[in-house]
């Protein structure tokens, strides 16, 4: 055997065996990590969705605790109870009327006494309802059907002098949720999104159209014995992703699911497997064209160099036989070792194409990470502020009056609270409209954000209630402050219509002791006191003091 042919078969052996048998496995590397940037990329368009169905629903509690904690609503609600006079019946009609006035996306607000008989309602043929045990003193969100419509409906006692009056039932337009369904953003062509409320049997049933099946909703169910099938692991409460799992029609598909435990809701992000195969199978297929090009070019590149080496030895041999043969010639040149050199040089290249392409695919993971944690920063901000003033809501005020009370006790810290009420605001929003009623709630929210200490904590908890939680700040303090607050308000300049008026606040603040031991009771206090400065004249501060029958 001549030593070219030697060379080259030594060569395929040791580096173009290997190089495919690595190849090989690097295929099926690629192709598993492909896989599983599918499955990331599922759970992750999932987490958002299921934030954005969250923030959907915060903000529709919202609503309904700024309808239901009107005053005026309360108040004739319970004299509706005590006297069943109709005068009553039409300011509860002219109240909730007023509430749905820029709110595009409720469709109905109606009022029922304690035994679920209707009182009134903003639409002509208001739905049937009944109370459930589990609504008497709670709110409560579910969906139901209207004609071709998924509607929202989020049901409120109204509470006034401790007692339940009545609910308030308000009805919203599911658009959140129909959007959701409808934009496939990220699922490829077989992609779709599932959304399932629990039927009365323990099942789960569709509550809006599927891709494959337009009257699906309130009408498909799925066993809950299916374990199988991702919207049963959803209302399960199991996050996970599923693999080759069947889906309402059998199919096979990848899935993530998602469980918004508070309101029973499932959510299921899937693609076929047979869209996720083929473009698993289409990355194969390019790694496999670009492996066969790698090892036809070694073995070309081996022949090369087999030739290239045994060259100068073969002119040697001629030369030899020359000199045998008695013909004095020049020794052959040597020469050739340049193109090894050369292909140092593509290696090099192909390296750096290679690392190029690794920090351009992390540059992408960043920038994906960046926009998810900015998602849920943007969520976190809509969960917690008030959208009309910029405040703290209710619900953001509750969680740091319990913090702030821990740390006052823990550290024998003074801590007052100070519920705030806007003096005749109604006829402020029954003389020049709701928009400049809204101004004024702005102006004066703003007045409130550049008077705050640092330590302190404003929020809006009602229509023209505000909050305020003073930590380290004892009663005579928060009342000298509170004073300068007063009067910086009723300075402030409003003009509507060529007309300039001004506004008054009543004050009532509460200071933690044993007669204020918890939250509920310092909410309470500083409620009660609010209520003596309204009833002595309002324009003033009145702190809690204990009656003497309460010791």
């Amino acid at each position: 055997m001549r030593l070219k042919h030697l060379l080259i078969i030594a060569f395929v052996v040791v580096s173009a065996v290997p190089m495919f048998l690595g190849l090989q496995y690097l295929n099926g590397q690629f192709g598993q990590y492909t896989r599983q940037l599918f499955s990331e990329n599922l759970s992750a368009l999932s987490l958002i969705a299921k934030q954005r169905l969250l923030g959907a629903v915060d903000r529709i509690r919202d609503t309904t605790s700024l309808v239901a904690s009107r005053t005026q609503l309360r108040r004739d609600m319970a004299e509706w109870n005590r006297t069943h006079d109709a005068a009553y019946a039409e300011d509860i009609a002219r109240i909730i009327l007023d509430a749905r006035q820029g709110l595009t996306l409720l469709k109905e607000i109606s009022v029922y006494d304690r035994q679920s008989n209707l009182v009134a309602s903003t639409s002509s043929e208001p739905a049937p309802w009944r109370l459930e045990p589990d609504q008497v003193f709670k709110e409560s969100i579910y969906l139901t059907q209207d004609g071709e419509d998924v509607v929202a409906t989020s049901v409120a006692p109204l509470v006034f002098d401790h007692k339940v009056s009545g609910y308030i039932r308000l009805a919203f337009k599911t658009t959140f949720i129909t959007e959701l369904v409808q934009q496939r953003t990220g699922l490829g062509e077989t992609g779709e999104w599932l959304f399932a409320v629990r039927h009365e049997s323990g099942d789960a049933l569709f509550a809006v159209p599927l891709k494959y099946d337009q009257k699906a909703a309130f009408r498909r169910r799925v066993a809950m014995d299916r374990l199988d099938v991702p919207i049963t692991q959803a209302m399960l409460g199991n996050e996970i992703v599923m693999s080759f799992a069947p889906d309402y029609l059998e199919r096979p598909v990848l899935a993530s699911t998602r469980y918004l435990s508070e309101l029973d809701w499932g959510l299921v992000a899937k693609i076929n497997e047979e869209e996720v195969a083929a473009l698993v199978n289409r990355n194969t297929k390019l790694i496999y064209i670009a492996e066969l090009s790698i090892i036809v070019l070694a073995i070309f590149a081996g022949v090369g160099l087999s030739f290239f080496i045994a060259k100068p030895i073969e002119k040697l041999r001629a030369h030899t036989a020359k000199v045998t043969r008695g013909e004095l010639a020049k020794p052959p040149e040597g020469g050739g070792w340049r193109e090894v050199r050369e292909l140092t040089e593509h290696f090099s290249v192909m390296i750096v194409t290679l690392k190029e392409f690794n920090e351009t695919l992390q540059s992408k993971i960043d920038e994906r990470t960046h926009d998810l944690g900015e998602a849920n920063r943007k969520l976190t901000e809509l969960a917690t502020r008030d959208p009309l003033t910029g405040l703290y809501n209710r619900r953001h005020l509750e969680v740091c009056l319990d913090h702030e009370i821990g740390r006052a006790r823990r550290y024998g810290n003074a801590l007052a609270i100070v519920i705030m009420d806007i003096d005749h605001f109604k006829a402020v929003n029954d003389a020049h409209g709701h928009g400049v009623g809204d101004l004024v709630l702005q102006r004066i929210s703003e007045f409130l954000k550049s008077t705050l200490r640092t330590s302190d904590i404003v929020a809006r908890i009602g229509g023209e209630e505000f909050c305020w939680i003073l930590p380290e700040t004892p009663e005579d303090a928060a009342v000298a402050f509170l004073d300068r607050v007063r009067i910086g308000i009723s300075e402030i300049a409003f003009e509507a219509d060529a007309v300039a008026f001004n506004v008054t606040c009543s004050f009532g603040l509460a200071e933690l002791s044993d007669a204020s031991p918890d939250a509920d009771k310092l909410l309470k206090n500083a409620d009660l006191a609010l209520y003596e400065a309204k009833r002595a004249g309002r324009n003033r501060i009145v702190s809690f003091t204990q009656s003497p029958e309460e010791v």
